[in-house]
């Protein structure tokens, strides 16, 4: 017997919010509805429910009717989730062109010691690399090359797992190129040089 994952959780991985994945969920049970209909049903103020449905407009999960002079919303198909999944793979393509881009000019800029450029060298320069990453703003968290880095997979999930403790989330993105060197880019950029136990940090 296949258990499939609740669904929910499947939709919050297209990157809808927990209260937009309710109120699609909603919308899609009661077809053509009033905001207050949604509302009522979703458990969310009216307010906050017309917001979420403006959301989900944009992304192509709901549409707008008119009947008798009266405004009512309609989620779309679930086939339009399709839509969301092409917009993501675009923008992550674009996203890799354009660090695809940016990656031989900072191989060569910063291959090389430089004023204003953080080094770390070692086992001891990496751990402290580990305790910066820790400590990142963002949640964010993109990594060129990861199978070209100096940290085991399990440094890399305990750092993970402290971002996500301090703030809430942490979204890892892997992108692998042909490039020799590895970045980890968060709120600052490493570059890890290659074949050296040195690594560049950039503010």
């Amino acid at each position: 017997m296949i258990i499939l994952p609740p669904i929910e959780l499947e939709l919050r991985k297209l990157g809808l919010s927990e209260k937009e994945v309710k109120v699609y969920l909603v919308g899609l049970e009661l077809g053509p509805s009033a905001v207050q209909t949604i509302a009522l049903k979703a458990g969310f103020a009216r307010p906050t429910t017309y917001e979420i449905i403006k959301k989900l407009e944009q992304k192509g999960l709901f549409a707008e009717t008119g009947r008798k002079g009266k405004r009512y919303f309609t989620a779309q198909s679930p086939e339009n989730i399709l839509g969301i999944l092409r917009t993501q793979k675009r923008e992550i393509e674009e996203k890799e062109r354009e660090f695809i881009r940016i990656i031989s000019v900072l191989e060569l800029r910063y291959s090389k010691e430089k004023e204003g450029i953080e080094v770390f060298k070692g086992k001891e320069g990496f751990k402290a690399l580990e305790e910066i990453i820790s400590f990142s703003s963002t949640p964010d968290i993109t990594i060129i090359n990861p199978s070209k880095l100096p940290f085991a997979k399990q440094a890399r999930s305990n750092i993970f797992q402290s971002i996500k403790k301090r703030l809430g989330k942490v979204v890892v993105k892997e992108i692998s190129t042909k490039n020799s060197g590895s970045f980890i880019i968060f709120d600052k950029i490493i570059f890890f040089a290659p074949g050296k136990q040195k690594a560049f940090l950039i503010s």
